[in-house]
């Protein structure tokens, strides 16, 4: 993402002498009559590292993100996977720290537009010091503006984001630009350590791991999590906006428990389809939370 220095002007006309001066040169030693040896070879641009090679090698981490989907239960948050490139994202060796610089700062946004992140609001990641599992988080607060509701999810996202992306943290602190706050936006306790919470009460209760508009190879096959009365997950595919098969699957293990899921679609037409998975209410078949990904088969 960092452009490459630039070059003064002044720096650009002396090199070009300097190789126009080389070039002369080699030519004058070429053409001389009284030359019976053949010139030893010159050095040439080739020869020299360019001013903008690098020699770092890029590397590519899966980051674990929450973002947060509303549901008939409240807000919830919804995990997406992604795959971010050191150096494009300007990042260091500590993973904890750089999920919380993306997810906070807003370098990365979510990707599914059904998804939204509570901290597009302008508020900094400082410092992610870890101590005995404990991890203290100093920020510099943006724009906040949270109800009840979402001032504790917001928090969860933060905890959940650093957690899954560094298993060393069990618990996290906050500060304030280094000094500890009684409350964030006024309805949640700031100055507690928060551990995670039950995932029944913060996740939603099925999503969908692909992310969205992803290609994908034959014969199809897609997987999940959720935590659903009996695991049951329902979900139906669509092809130009038609439904073209549905049915049932089950995670691995009922709910209060999370569990994953996979379904098999076979082979697939290549083209675009649209799957989505959905918790229905035991009680009366009402949906209670819906994740849709699109996906293109490409062979």
């Amino acid at each position: 993402m960092n452009p490459s220095p630039a070059v003064p002007n002044s720096l650009k006309s002396r090199f070009g002498l300097a190789v126009y001066a080389l070039i002369a040169t080699v030519a004058l030693l070429g053409c001389s009559p009284d030359s019976n040896e053949t010139p030893s070879a010159s050095p040439t641009l080739s020869d020299s590292p360019s001013p903008s090679a690098s020699s770092t090698i890029d590397v590519v981490q899966d980051y674990s993100f929450y973002f947060v989907g509303e549901t008939a239960q409240g807000f919830r948050l919804v995990r997406e996977v992604h795959q971010v490139s050191k150096i494009e994202n300007d990042l260091g060796d500590d993973k904890g720290f750089n999920s919380l610089v993306m997810l906070v700062n807003g370098q990365l946004p979510p990707f599914d537009g059904d998804h939204v992140t509570l901290w597009n609001n302008g508020t900094k990641v400082n410092s992610v010091v870890t101590v005995d599992g404990v991890a203290t988080v100093d920020l510099t607060l943006g724009r906040i503006s949270f109800g009840s509701e979402s001032e504790l999810r917001a928090i969860d996202q933060i905890v959940w984001t650093l957690i899954a992306n560094d298993p060393s943290v069990k618990s996290v602190k906050f500060t304030v630009d280094g000094v500890e706050s009684e409350s964030l936006a006024g309805h949640v306790d700031f100055g507690q350590t928060f551990a995670l919470a039950p995932s029944y009460e913060v996740l939603a209760p099925v999503w969908i791991d692909l992310l969205d508009r992803s290609d994908v190879k034959n014969p199809v096959s897609i997987s999940g999590s959720a935590c659903t009365f009996e695991a049951a997950v329902a979900w139906e595919l669509t092809k130009n906006a038609k439904v073209i098969k549905s049915g049932g699957t089950t995670a691995a293990i009922a709910c209060p428990d999370r569990s994953d899921w996979n379904l098999d679609l076979g082979e697939l037409a290549t083209g675009s389809y649209v799957l989505k998975v959905s918790d229905l209410s035991a009680k009366d078949g009402s949906v209670i939370f819906a994740d849709t990904k699109a996906f293109t088969v490409v062979d």
